[in-house]
């Protein structure tokens, strides 16, 4: 892991990953709940940490594991996360992970392609779809002003104009920001 984290953070990622270790095998949470592995997820999930504002209303599109929004929210507990994810398994995992840690996290069982009423500031999506495609999907969940981030090793062209900036991940890729209000939402 990159980020150095207070001792109560690290036990709660210890239990976390813990939990996706029991949970795997059963549920297809990650490709591989190898130890090594499962700290790189954490780690290029931490990557994003230093770089959301305090008290930033954040959603994680399909969570799945939890990555990167759980890791994010224990080292940043200020966050106003919410994880969505669709399905079934991987939601009552992402409930029981919330609970068991006693963290303060809305799970929310919606399709991407769903959005609710009421817009977030950040959009984070890591393993959902090729860059392209996860713009506009992330796009309706937020505010004209917020930022879709997506964790991808695709190259910053592929955010096209509403590129910001990105987030190095080590060799394995980057966190490509970018605007939403620059992402076509299509008609309604």
């Amino acid at each position: 892991m990159t980020q150095t984290l207070a001792p109560d953070a690290q036990s709660q990622i210890e239990r976390y990953l813990e939990e996706i270790g029991k949970w795997g095998a059963r549920t297809n949470l990650v490709g591989s709940t190898d130890s090594d592995a499962l700290r790189l997820h954490v780690g290029e999930s931490l990557a994003a940490v230093r770089h959301l504002p305090p008290d930033a209303r954040v959603v994680d599109l399909g969570s799945g594991a939890g990555f990167p929004g759980l890791p994010l929210l224990i080292a940043r507990p200020d966050l106003r996360m919410t994880l969505v994810e669709a399905r079934e398994r991987r939601l009552h995992f992402l409930r029981h992970v919330v609970r068991m840690l006693g963290l303060e996290c809305a799970v929310v069982r919606c399709r991407i392609e769903d959005p609710p009423v009421g817009a977030f500031g950040y959009a984070l999506l890591r393993a959902v779809a090729p860059v392209p495609r996860a713009l506009s999907l992330a796009a309706p969940w937020l505010a004209s002003r917020g930022e879709i981030w997506i964790w991808t090793r695709e190259e910053a062209a592929a955010a096209g104009a509403a590129y910001l900036g990105e987030i190095p991940l080590g060799g394995r890729g980057r966190i490509l920001r970018a605007r939403a209000a620059a992402v076509s939402r299509g008609t309604l």
